[in-house]
């Protein structure tokens, strides 16, 4: 069965190390949104626009990873409820499986130091390099688990929490 591994949560949480290293691991393709985000953002200089192609090149892409029945791992914040479980929904009809392991971080210095060494020289995505403008932006929003999901705090150790993805993911 195909399986898409997402990992989510806000800027600065972990997604991108933790995907990475799992990739390592287990010798498959990491799909980022802030490669193709950052790809077309001299191109499209409005940010809803981006997003916008951003979730339609994801669409298409899983398409071609569920047809051959293939794993892929999705590094996209995804951080409203409904947004999974459209996903979800989409996947789970064409025959696939998805597994989301939401990133959060409980230490509160960590995470402003991660978001602060962004705005050294930010790429187009990392728009908020402050932790008080990202949990102002995220106000409305509240910590939004998905029923199911794993949630990892990334201050943990990576190969920790690595381990505990890779049992997550592969659970019979």
């Amino acid at each position: 069965m195909p399986k898409i591994i997402l990992f989510r949560g806000r800027a600065g949480t972990g997604k991108s190390t933790l995907s990475n290293e799992l990739a390592k691991r287990l010798n498959v393709p990491v799909l980022h949104k802030d490669d193709i985000y950052d790809s077309v953002a001299g191109f499209v200089p409005e940010h809803g626009s981006r997003n916008k192609i951003c979730f339609e090149f994801l669409y298409r892409f899983l398409e071609n990873v569920i047809n051959s029945n293939a794993i892929i791992i999705l590094d996209y914040g995804l951080n409203n409820n409904e947004d999974v479980k459209k996903l979800e929904r989409w996947i789970t009809e064409r025959g696939g499986e998805l597994k989301t392991i939401h990133c959060v971080c409980g230490d509160e210095t960590t995470w402003s130091k991660r978001l602060a060494k962004r705005s050294i020289n930010p790429l187009p995505n990392q728009i908020i390099t402050n932790l008080s403008e990202l949990k102002e932006h995220y106000k409305d929003l509240g910590p939004e688990f998905f029923e199911g999901e794993l949630i990892l705090d990334t201050v943990i150790p990576k190969d920790i929490n690595v381990e505990k993805i890779q049992s997550f993911v592969f659970e019979v």
